[in-house]
Parts: C-alpha cells; structure tokens; sequence
C-alpha cells in the first residue's frame, strides 16, 4: 500500500517509464512519413528552388578562396552580388558539406530539409521533457514537426532557411531551461550556440524569437545571468554576419522588397479552418497557400485557456506568445508593423505561424500533472501524424537535376532563355546601380591579373557591381576604387603605358574586426568547455 501511495504522490513523469533507451531512434522512426517524399529522385516544384543556385555560389566562392563568403561571382549576368553578406549562410555552409561529400547540389538541398526534421524534434523533446513527463515530451515533439506550417516550408515553399531554423528555438529554450537548474558552463555554450546558429540560419525568425526567447528567461528567473551571458556570447558568434548585413544595408536600393506586408495578413478563419493548399499568398482571403495553425494546436490553446490556473509559468509565457503572435498575423496591427523597427522585411505577416508552430507545441506541458498524461501524450502523437503526413508531399514531383536549376539561375558561361526570363527581380540592386544588366559580363571569377597598355590615362571599367572589399592593385599599388555608371561597375584609372592590374575582392577592415571577434568567440566556447565548469 505504501508503494501505492509513493507512486501516486510522484509527478506524472517520474511514474511511467520513456520512450526507450534511445530516444532519437524513436524520432528517427517517427520522421519517416515528413520526409519520406524526399527520398523520391530529383527536385519538386517549391517557390524557392532558386536556393539551389546559390549553393552553387556558394561552392563557387569557396572555391575561389573566399572565407567567409559574401561576395558571389555569378549572380546579375556575372556583375556578381554581395549575396551572403545579407542572405543568412549556414544552410548554405551545410549544404556545401554535403555537396562535398558527394551529393548533387539538389540533393544537398533535400538532405538540410530531411535533418531539419529529426533535429527539431528531438531538440524539442529535449526541452519539454524539463516539464513533462517523456510521453508528452515526445508528443510536443512530434506536434512541433506535424503542422500544416511546417509542410508547407518543406513542400510548397522550399524554404530553406526558415527550416533549418526550426532547429534552433527549442534548442535555445532547453538550454535556458538547464541553465536555471545546473551551473555547468556546457549549458551557456549551448545557448549560444543554439543563438548563433538561429541567426546565421534565418536572420527574419531570428528576430522573430529571440525577444521571446529573451523573455522566456526572464520569466524562468533562475540563472538570468547566466542566460544573458550565453545570447551575448550568440550574437557575438554571429556577429560577422548580422552587424554587417545590418550597417552595410544602406549600400543596396532596399525597399521591402517584391512583396508589401499589408497584401498578406490572413484571416482568424484562415487560422483555424482546416485548409492544405500549393498555391501562393495574395491580397485578400483567396490565398492557395495554407494558414492554418493544425486542428491539435488549436485545440491545445482552448484547453490551455480552460486550465490555466493549473498552468505554470512556462504555459503562461507560451500562451502570452501565441496571443501576441496571432495580434501580429492580423491586419489589426498594420500600425504596429509601421512602427516597429525592420518588421516590414518580414513581408509576409502570416511568418509568425513559425512561432505558433512552437508555442502550440509547448502546451503540452499542462497534462503532465493529469491522471491520464501518458495516453494523452499517446493520442497527440497518433493524431498528429495522423491528420497531417497527407501534406508532406510535394504538389509535384518534377524529377529536375542539377542542370534544369543552373541553367535557370545561373548565366555562366552564358545567359540560358531560361535565364533571360527570370530577370532576377528578387535581387536588390546595389546603390549605385541605375540600369540592371541586360548582358553577360566579360569578368568572369573573382580574383584576377591582367596586364594592360594605354598612351593616356584611362578609366578602367571592370564588370563587377561595386561594394566596399574590391581592392585593385597597379603594379603593386594600390589605387581607388569606385562606382561607374550605368550598372555600378568597380571603376578605377590606369595612367599611361604598361601596367600589371591585379582585382581582388577581399575583407574590409570593418569586417574583419568582426571575423576576428567571432572567431574568438567560438575559441572562447571551446575554452569553456574544454575547462569545463571553471
């Protein structure tokens, strides 16, 4: 009888037994039906298969001895483009890996979708499984996979940044939640690791979670010092990415880009009615595209409403998140989005379903105190997977390779029709630049030394778009370098007779400044934990 009463006096998650000795095997296997549809050979139609050009820029530039990346050779008819100095690298870096592993640029790209899947999930699993007992860990798991939302990033979007940076949040969550109940250094590298790895995956869901984040640690209490040291030390890693992306936004023609947020607020019925659709994002409630937040997150919120005096804080921060969230997808708080630094760049207010997707997830933890927590655990992980692994599947299986995209994206050796009517719109021009290229440029490469010979001073225009790192050498000295009209081509003067020229794209100081404080800061994080707990 003692042991009867000993049993039902411990918590929820100490009375029934885990998932296995090997948890992720169990995630690995629950994966199966989100990516499974990945497997099937060569690419499928996704709005954003443009990325699988820029990992070949990426390898490009790696190639040509570029590190970090920022400038890419190829893009604007060969004018290259200060890709990566703006556009988030990590997916790119990890693409690349696989690439050189032997994968096709194609498959590079599936493969970061496919990991995006389990990691998320498990990472999630490790961070409510600090709440609730390891059925409801798993369920939150699997529910953070199994939205609408997350389908349509992989199959109908092809977002690769935003999944890759689904990663992340839980995993900076866990950390923070560790950090309150264990000094070990580890758990501040962790974080900032996890924050580190959010910005440099995703710079607009960075934004998006990190102040919410930042909060959750707040509310946590317990180790808000340790906390805040592990995002400084995040954004200090990141650094050499986001502060010049930042400072140096100012050099392009940004606008919000081909998108206005005010066309794009969905509906509180686009919220919570069932919908699954390939279609894209239009002005008005006529979307093909699908808002939904999934009929177990909907549910999850009403019950968390229901029995929030049960709640603890954790649930009462994921609740005010939602709310928050939700207030920001609705056409309600078009002043606030004017107002508010950079959210315009978001261009699509319907992003914060990222945040719900999380948010949602988290609810679980109000079971884990309820007499039947581990079948409902059970049930959330059936019916999750049950109401949703229909949409893990493209719209079309189109079968394309490596040859269909580059030939579509990239005008190297020569400008494709296909190329031709892509236009490249997406791109923002430099400042300087007053007519986009309309043809190849006779520069191919990077970095390059040629020799020239004039009877008289001569301006020398060389067809790559200016930004600040070009640095162009006349027989070993330096010379100025500027913007030439109409493309905003690198310019520079030759004096007359003989000369050697030498063109290289190289760091500024500016930049190089931060290259140096981030990679110290990666060194300090292997400091801490080689030495551990000190």
């Amino acid at each position: 009888m003692q042991k009867v009463k000993n049993f039902l006096a411990k918590p929820a998650h100490q009375k029934f037994g885990g998932v296995g000795k090997y948890p992720f095997l169990t995630i690995l296997l629950l994966s199966i039906p989100a990516v499974w549809a990945l497997f099937v050979p060569g690419y499928f139609g996704a709005s954003d298969d443009l990325h699988i050009g820029w990992l070949f820029e990426m390898n490009r530039s790696l190639s040509l001895g570029q590190f970090p990346p920022r400038f890419v050779p190829d893009l604007s008819f060969g004018f290259g483009y200060p890709l990566f100095n703006f556009v988030f690298p990590l997916p790119f870096y990890i693409g690349e890996i696989f690439h050189r592993l032997g994968l096709s640029f194609v498959d590079s790209v599936k493969a970061i979708f496919l990991i995006s899947v389990p990691l998320s999930m498990y990472f999630m699993y490790k961070f409510i499984k600090e709440y609730a007992n390891e059925f409801l860990a798993l369920a939150g798991a699997v529910l953070y996979v199994y939205t609408p939302y997350r389908a349509t990033d992989i199959y109908v979007r092809g977002a690769i940044g935003e999944i890759l940076a689904f990663v992340f949040p839980p995993l900076i969550a866990f950390a923070i939640a560790k950090i309150g109940k264990d000094k070990s250094a580890k758990w501040i590298c962790l974080l900032s690791l996890g924050v580190a790895g959010l910005i440099l995956s995703h710079d607009i869901m960075a934004y998006m979670f990190i102040p919410f984040l930042a909060l959750f640690a707040l509310v946590q209490w317990k180790g808000l010092l340790r906390s805040v040291y592990g995002f400084i030390l995040g954004l200090l890693v990141s650094l050499y990415f986001w502060l010049p992306a930042l400072v140096e936004s100012k050099l392009m023609k940004y606008g919000t880009g081909n998108f206005d947020f005010i066309d794009h607020f969905p509906t509180l019925r686009q919220l919570v009615t069932p919908y699954f659709g390939y279609g894209a994002s239009v002005p008005g409630p006529y979307d093909g595209m699908s808002f939904f937040m999934g009929a177990i997150n909907v549910l999850l919120i009403v019950a968390a409403i229901v029995f929030v005096k049960k709640g603890r804080i954790v649930i009462y921060w994921a609740l005010f998140t939602i709310a928050v969230s939700v207030f920001l997808m609705n056409f309600r708080s078009t002043s606030l989005w004017k107002i508010i630094p950079y959210l315009p760049y978001f261009q699509f207010p319907w992003r914060f379903l990222s945040l719900t997707t999380f948010t949602t997830s988290v609810l679980v933890i109000l079971f884990d105190k309820f007499k039947f927590a581990k079948a409902i655990g059970v049930v959330i992980i059936l019916a999750a997977i049950a109401l949703n692994f229909t949409n893990y599947k493209p719209h079309d299986f189109l079968g394309r390779t490596d040859a269909y995209y580059l030939n579509r994206y990239i005008p190297f050796p020569v400008a494709s029709a296909e190329y031709l009517k892509t236009q490249e719109e997406y791109l923002r021009l430099p400042a300087a630049t007053e007519v986009r290229p309309d043809k190849i440029s006779p520069n191919s490469g990077m970095n390059t030394t040629f020799n020239v010979s004039y009877t008289k001073e001569t301006v020398y225009d060389y067809y790559k778009y200016y930004f600040p790192g070009w640095v162009v050498s006349v027989d070993g000295k330096q010379v100025e370098v500027y913007a030439g009209k109409p493309y905003g081509q690198v310019e520079f003067k030759v004096p007359a007779g003989e000369h050697q020229v030498e063109v290289a794209f190289r760091e500024t100081k500016f930049r190089g400044i931060l290259d140096i404080i981030s990679l110290l800061s990666i060194l300090g994080i292997v400091t801490m934990l080689v030495r551990k707990n000190k």
